[in-house]
């Protein structure tokens, strides 16, 4: 990720109705239904939980298996392309 991206990110990142117009996106729903799928809602908050306090093992492993899939790949690369700031 180059600079100017990082920088958007971070602006967006701190930007409450850029994270709510984020949050609600069709795109954002679909992405969050992938994620979901196949984990109960206790293990999720344990992954969660368990990144905070440093082990980010089972979220990595997570996100890996959201990235290696070509449906979730496409929602991430629209979800990216429609907050890009040019």
């Amino acid at each position: 990720m180059a600079q100017n991206e990082r920088n958007d990110f971070g602006r967006m990142m701190n930007d409450p109705r850029t994270l709510s117009q984020l949050a609600q996106s069709p795109d954002a729903k679909a992405l969050a239904a992938l994620l979901t799928q196949g984990h109960e809602r206790g293990q999720l908050e344990q992954m969660a939980k368990n990144a905070m306090s440093g082990d980010t093992q089972s979220l990595k492993t997570l996100v890996q298996s959201i990235t290696e899939n070509p449906e979730a790949s496409k929602l991430l690369q629209r979800l990216h392309d429609s907050f890009r700031t040019d």
